[in-house]
C-alpha cells in the first residue's frame, strides 16, 4: 500500500519532470535549436538535409523526459482509486497512457535516429518521415498520440483526489482531453494544419495549459 505522503511526493516529482520535459521539448528546446542550428521553413527534402544538424534532435530528447513525467504522474495518480468504478477508470487511463508512450516514443525515435540515417539511403522516405515537413505522416502519430494522452488524463479525473485546487485541475484536464481529440481529428483531415498559424497557436496554448495543470498539481500535493 502506498502511504499518502509518499504518493504526494511521487506525484510532485513527476509533475516537475513533466514541466521540465514540456519546456525543453517545446519552447526552450525550439528556441535553442532555432538560435544555434536553425532549420528553414520546409521547401524540399534536399534543403532539409543540407541544413540538418544533430542538435535539432534536442527537443525530441527532452520529449522522452516528458513521456516519463506523464506516465509517472498517471501511474501514481491511479493509486487514488478506491471504488470499483474508480479502479476501472484508473486502469483504462493507464492503458491509454501506455498507448500514448508507445506511439510518441516511436515517433521521437524516428525523428532522432531513423530520419538522419535515411539521408543517403532514401531521400523520399526522409521527406515523408521528418516532422520538418508539414505534410509528414508522422504528424498523425504525434497528434493521435497526444489524443490518447488527453483521453488518459481525462479518465483520471474521477480518480484523483485533493483539496481546493483539484476542481481547477480536473476542469483543465477535461478541456485538454476535448482539445487533444479535436486536434487529432483536424490533423487527420488536413495534416499541414499543425504548422499553420492556428496550429502553432494551439500548440502554444496546449503547452501553457499542461504547464498550468502541473504547477497546480505540484502546489496541491506539496501542500502549499
Amino acid at each position: 500500500m502506498v502511504l499518502k505522503n509518499d504518493l504526494n511526493r511521487i506525484i510532485t516529482v513527476f509533475a516537475v519532470i513533466t514541466i521540465i520535459g514540456i519546456l525543453f521539448s517545446g519552447p526552450v528546446g525550439v528556441l535553442i535549436t532555432s538560435l544555434l542550428q536553425p532549420q528553414p521553413a520546409w521547401e524540399s527534402v534536399d534543403v532539409f538535409i543540407e541544413n540538418y544538424h544533430p542538435l535539432q534532435g534536442l527537443p525530441f530528447i527532452f520529449g522522452f523526459i516528458m513521456i516519463i513525467g506523464f506516465v509517472g504522474f498517471i501511474s501514481a495518480s491511479a493509486h487514488f482509486a478506491e471504488t470499483a468504478l474508480e479502479k476501472t477508470y484508473g486502469n483504462m487511463s493507464l492503458i491509454f497512457a501506455a498507448v500514448y508512450a508507445g506511439i510518441i516514443g516511436t515517433n521521437y525515435m524516428i525523428q532522432m535516429a531513423c530520419v538522419p540515417n535515411l539521408f543517403h539511403v532514401n531521400k523520399e522516405m526522409t521527406g515523408i518521415l521528418t516532422m520538418a515537413n508539414p505534410a509528414s505522416v508522422t504528424w498523425l502519430l504525434e497528434m493521435f498520440g497526444y489524443a490518447f494522452l488527453g483521453i488518459s488524463l481525462w479518465l483520471m479525473v474521477p480518480v484523483i483526489k485533493g483539496g481546493k485546487r483539484m476542481i481547477y485541475i480536473k476542469y483543465l484536464l477535461i478541456i485538454n482531453g476535448v482539445a487533444s481529440i479535436l486536434g487529432a481529428i483536424i490533423t487527420a483531415i488536413n495534416i499541414p494544419w499543425v504548422l499553420s498559424v492556428s496550429g502553432i497557436i494551439s500548440y502554444i496554448a496546449w503547452n501553457a495549459l499542461i504547464i498550468a495543470v502541473m504547477i497546480l498539481v505540484y502546489l496541491e500535493y506539496r501542500g502549499d
